[in-house]
């Protein structure tokens, strides 16, 4: 499943795209990341390790997760980035991207209701069903569990 989700990552941008494929995946990991307003360094490791697992960027995640940062920062909404997703990816790599979502929000060790609520949105925008954002949560809790 991950060499799924990292086939996408090796798709070249057309040019005048405006959001990539891996500035749209970084965003919404972003979005979790900062929807309790506090930022947890082990979230952004999280995001990172995330990035570099499913992605042959190396050295250039930096950049891609400020850039996303950046982009986050100056988004309107989900969709934008969502809709990116949606055009390319399959329901089993949204569904990595969904656990993705979560290690993300249980990287501090806590699920805030924001970040809850965060990705039960993100998944909704990326039409994916509700089973699948449980089945999301539970698979990641039950992960860290025997760690």
């Amino acid at each position: 499943m991950l060499n799924a989700l990292k086939s996408l990552f090796t798709i070249p941008v057309e040019q005048g795209e405006e959001i990539s494929y891996q500035k749209a995946v970084a965003a919404l990991l972003m979005e979790v990341m900062l929807a309790d307003h506090e930022v947890d360094e082990k979230e952004e490791e999280e995001i990172k390790l995330f990035l570099r697992e499913i992605s042959d960027l190396g050295d250039d995640i930096d950049v891609l997760y400020a850039e996303a940062r950046s982009g986050v920062d100056q988004a309107n909404d989900l969709y934008q980035f969502t809709k990116v997703i949606n055009d390319i990816a399959t329901l089993e790599q949204k569904a990595l991207l969904l656990r993705g979502l979560w290690r993300v929000a249980l990287a501090d060790g806590d699920i805030d209701a924001h970040e809850d609520h965060r990705i039960r949105r993100i998944s909704e925008l990326l039409l994916m069903p509700h089973s699948e954002f449980i089945q999301a949560k539970l698979f990641v809790q039950n992960e860290l569990n025997t760690q």
